[in-house]
């Protein structure tokens, strides 16, 4: 991995050292984050011994998870995502309701509406405003308004920008959003707490925009009566909470000062380097500069099979990208992300050899010289971040 450089959006390293528990024993045993009185435990159906210290650490866990977020609750028990979509909505719904969606077009994620659909929901997708690449509200409002939904569900995979869905949280709807590409941003106050828009239910996986292991986490607004039917259904669906992942990643969410540089470095990064693509003749999307940047960054290019051509000699250069349809009818290109690369000691200082490597590459293609040179960048940016510097 070291001669490679991770350049897109859903992959990142987690600690060795915060990950190191999840090599022992813990993943063996089954496990409850559930407190309970002895009569309470008599009452189940069902008890493991010896659970006592991981059921009080998870709980810590879970606290500090929930101050991290300003949430009332947290919990860790789900493995990913996608598990935590299925499962919350699984807990939460009933065949038939609607669900209005983020749709593919505009930046939700590739699978979110086949799960919905499956589980017997009705999905409505949000109207979408290719021009300025983002949620037409408008319209979108006025379909709440000849369809209520019952959910309103931001789960977003792409997108250059925050975008402010805060006017979709008055409808009386159940409203989620799931952070996974901005988590990290969030928590170090970089980008607008979700809560603080209105939203209800906050999902998230800890192995994409932040840098732990596999692991999903779900968070809420209020502790109340729907937060308690989330939980339930949690217990129902989910058999093993997989307890040593939930420790590595709280032992991660406690490097705050780290967490707070690493977000800001994302960021600003990410900008620089698409000004630095566009000033070397690369066709970077750029991204409006009046609202909060992602870390995301764009080509747009002007066939699939050139789009692929690009994708294909900047791996073999050792930069690996994600090569893939874009939103807002942009067509084919690579989406970049700058999260793994940060964690691994990528700084703003490098951004102008990195934007040089790209349009180089994809201008000569992975030529010997330009596969050596990549592969040493990789390599350096990786020393770099093991010196600390």
């Amino acid at each position: 991995m070291r001669s490679t450089l991770v350049l897109n959006p859903v992959e990142n390293f987690p600690f060795p050292e915060d990950i190191a528990v999840a090599s022992g024993y813990l993943h063996g045993l089954y496990n409850t984050d559930q407190q309970r009185s002895r009569e309470e435990r008599i009452g189940t159906d069902m008890q493991f011994a010896g659970r006592g210290d991981i059921t009080r650490d998870s709980r810590l866990a879970y606290s500090a998870w929930a101050r991290a977020l300003g949430a009332a609750d947290a919990t860790l028990r789900l493995l990913s995502g996608l598990q935590a979509h299925a499962v919350l909505f699984m807990g939460l719904a009933r065949p038939g309701q609607r669900v209005l969606q983020l749709p593919v077009e505009a930046g939700g994620h590739v699978v979110g509406s086949r799960i919905l659909e499956r589980l017997g929901l009705e999905v409505t997708q949000m109207a979408v405003d290719d021009k300025a690449m983002c949620v037409d509200l408008d319209r979108t409002l006025a379909r709440c308004e000849t369809d209520p939904p019952d959910f309103v569900f931001v789960d977003r995979s792409e997108g250059l920008v925050v975008e402010d869905f805060a006017p979709l949280t008055g409808s009386g709807a159940v409203t989620i959003f799931d952070a996974s590409q901005y988590l990290s941003n969030i928590i170090a106050g970089d980008h607008p707490n979700p809560f603080g828009a209105g939203f209800d239910l906050l999902v998230s996986s800890v192995h994409k925009n932040f840098p732990g292991p596999q692991k999903a986490l779900l968070a809420t607004r209020e502790d109340d009566e729907r937060w308690r039917q989330v939980l339930a259904g949690v217990s129902t669906y989910v058999s093993n909470m997989h307890v040593a992942n939930t420790y590595a990643a709280t032992l991660t969410l406690g490097r705050a000062d780290w967490l707070m540089t690493y977000s800001k470095r994302m960021l600003a990064c990410a900008v620089l380097l698409e000004d630095l693509l566009i000033e070397n003749g690369v066709p970077a999307v750029e991204r409006p500069r009046d609202a909060v940047p992602t870390h995301h960054v764009w080509i747009r290019e002007g066939s699939r099979e050139r789009a692929f051509a690009t994708f294909e000699a900047l791996e073999q250069c050792g930069l690996l990208t994600n090569y893939r349809k874009l939103p807002y009818s942009l067509g084919f290109g690579l989406r970049l992300g700058l999260s793994a690369a940060v964690r691994v000691g990528l700084q703003e200082s490098d951004m102008p050899r990195l934007a040089e490597l790209i349009a180089a590459i994809r201008r000569q293609g992975p030529t010997d010289m330009l596969v050596r040179a990549g592969r040493a960048f990789s390599e350096a940016i990786w020393q770099q971040g093991e010196a600390g510097t």
